[in-house]
C-alpha cells in the first residue's frame, strides 16, 4: 500500500524535478544549522520520547561500575547531557566522548556537558568527523542520534563502530524512516551530498547483510508546524529550512509553494495545533 496519495505523489515528482533542475543547492551553514536545529527540536516531542525510550532500556541496563560512552555528532550536547544525567546517576564513573565535525556545535558541547562534569566524570570532544581516528575495543556505548545521514560512508561508519565496542558494548543508531517529513530533505541531500540519504531501511539492510543480531524500536512523535504555515515567523522559516535542508527562501517560488502544499498536505490538526509527523527508529545491536 502507498504511504502517499495520488495527488501526493504528483506533487512528490514536481519537487523531484524542480530540485533535479536547481543548479546548486547550498547546505546550511554551521551556525545557521545549530540555530535551525535548536527550534526544530524545541518544537518537536520527538527528544522527550527518545529520552525517555533510551533511558528505560539503554542506560538503566548497563554496568553500574564505570562506561566509557561515545556519541558520533554528537552536536552541542542538548540529548547527551540527559543521557550523561541518567548515567551519572546510576554510574560510579563515566568517561563520555563527543565526535562533531561542527566547531560551534563542538564548542557548545563542552558548555552544555561541564553541567555534568566532576570527579565521576571525564567528558571530552573531537572536532572532527567520525572514521578520522581509530578506536579499538574501548566503549561500552556508542550513540548515532540522527547523525548518520551525514557521514560519507554509512556502511564503513557502522562497521567502525562496532569495532570500537568492548565486547557486550552496545550501538544504538536513532535514524528517522523514508517517510513523509523527510522525502524532500533526502531530495535535498541527493543532490547536495552526490548520494542518496540513509534511513531506516539502510540500517536494516546493512545489519542483515552482515548477519547481526539487532533489535529495532519505533518511537512516535509529531513537530508543532503552526508557525510554517500562512504568514510564518522566523522561528517557522528556521523549521522549514531544517526540513528541507537548505534556505527555502533562496528556492523558486514555484518549488518553495509546492514544498508548503506538500507538507500541509501530510498535516494533521491535533486541537489548535498543526502537527507533521515526525517519528523516529532506533536500532540496538551488541558486540558478542
Amino acid at each position: 500500500m502507498s504511504l502517499y496519495t495520488s495527488h501526493q505523489s504528483k506533487m512528490i515528482g514536481s519537487i523531484d524535478r524542480a530540485v533535479t533542475d536547481l543548479a546548486q543547492i547550498q547546505p546550511l551553514n554551521n551556525s545557521y544549522y545549530a540555530q535551525c536545529l535548536e527550534i526544530f527540536e524545541a518544537n518537536s516531542d520527538q527528544r522527550v520520547g527518545l529520552l525517555g525510550w533510551l533511558e528505560a532500556n539503554v542506560v538503566a541496563k548497563m554496568s553500574q561500575d564505570a562506561n566509557a560512552i561515545l556519541s558520533v555528532g554528537c552536536g552541542t550536547g542538548a540529548f547527551d547531557e540527559c543521557i550523561l544525567r541518567y548515567a551519572r546517576a546510576r554510574m560510579n564513573q563515566v568517561t563520555y566522548l563527543g565526535i562533531e565535525p561542527n566547531e560551534i556545535s563542538a564548542a557548545d558541547f563542552l558548555k552544555t556537558m561541564s553541567t555534568q562534569t566532576s570527579d565521576q566524570v571525564d567528558v571530552s570532544v573531537l572536532v572532527q568527523k567520525f572514521g578520522e581516528q581509530v578506536f579499538e575495543n574501548k566503549f561500552d556505548l556508542i550513540l548515532f542520534v540522527q547523525s548518520i545521514y551525514y557521514l560519507e560512508d554509512r556502511n564503513d561508519a557502522i562497521d567502525a563502530a562496532l569495532h570500537a565496542l568492548k565486547p557486550g558494548g552496545e550501538l544504538v543508531i536513532v535514524i528517522a524512516p523514508d517517510e513523509e517529513l523527510n522525502t524532500i530533505a533526502n531530495l535535498m541531500w541527493q543532490r547536495q551530498m552526490e548520494q542518496k540519504s540513509w534511513f531506516s531501511d539502510n540500517v536494516r539492510a546493512h545489519f542483515d547483510a552482515r548477519g547481526l543480531d539487532y533489535g529495532e524500536t519505533r518511537v512516535s512523535a509529531n513537530l508543532n508546524a503552526n508557525e510554517c504555515f500562512g504568514e510564518s515567523t522566523e522561528a517557522g522559516r528556521n523549521i522549514v529550512d531544517f526540513i528541507v535542508q537548505t534556505r527555502a527562501d533562496q528556492l523558486p517560488t514555484g518549488l518553495r509553494n509546492d514544498i508548503s502544499e506538500f507538507l500541509m498536505s501530510i498535516s494533521e490538526e491535533q486541537g489548535t495545533t498543526t502537527c507533521l509527523p515526525h517519528p523516529v527508529d532506533i536500532f540496538r545491536c551488541k558486540k558478542p
